[in-house]
């Protein structure tokens, strides 16, 4: 029985319908992303990464930092791909300055990932685990110091929606406030 339906007048005239073809999957959908706690054992790897990624780093100065047990990376198939640091911090929200005192804020260090593992939500994973760890530590903030963009007050955070790096954009989209400071435009959260 026939309907007049336009699928059945299109199957008739061009045969029957064609068995879709599977999607391509991103390798996102393949690789397992993994996000832990950085130990001694991966400082060296740690250093290379941020290096091949554009930061002056030593490897004694990345341990210190690793030492401090607030530090994370991204890793894909056991390798690391990407590099968070952390550490504690004293920071007034209301003068958004950096102060003398005791550690109330998880400072987060702008992310080493390798050019390859880009735009596949590790950044977002590697913000949200340091933020986490604030929280474990009973840290009132989350706060970064991002890139040396020179808006307006007024509009900052206009600008760091059309202009800014990839972890302005991400801090942004978890919430985060927008200041000029004299250390730069400082982002922050209560956890």
């Amino acid at each position: 029985m026939k309907t007049g339906f336009k699928s059945e007048l299109l199957e008739t005239e061009v045969g029957p319908k064609q068995e879709k073809k599977k999607k391509f999957h991103a390798p996102t959908d393949v690789e397992n992303i993994e996000i832990k706690k950085l130990n001694g054992d991966d400082v060296e790897v740690a250093s290379t990464v941020m290096r091949k990624c554009l930061f002056t780093v030593t490897d004694d100065e990345i341990e210190g930092i690793v030492k401090k047990g607030m530090s994370y990376g991204g890793f894909v198939d056991r390798i690391l791909v990407a590099v968070a640091l952390s550490w504690g911090v004293r920071f007034n929200p209301e003068s958004w300055e950096f102060e003398e005192g005791e550690e109330n804020s998880v400072f987060l260090e702008d992310d080493a990932i390798l050019l390859a593992y880009e735009g596949r939500g590790i950044r977002e994973l590697l913000i949200e685990k340091r933020e986490e760890e604030g929280e474990k530590r009973n840290f009132e903030y989350a706060v970064a110091i991002t890139a040396s963009i020179n808006p307006d007050d007024a509009k900052i955070r206009d600008v760091v929606q059309q202009r800014g790096n990839k972890t302005e954009k991400a801090l942004l989209k978890r919430g985060y406030r927008f200041s000029k400071t004299k250390n730069g435009v400082v982002a922050y959260k209560e956890l």
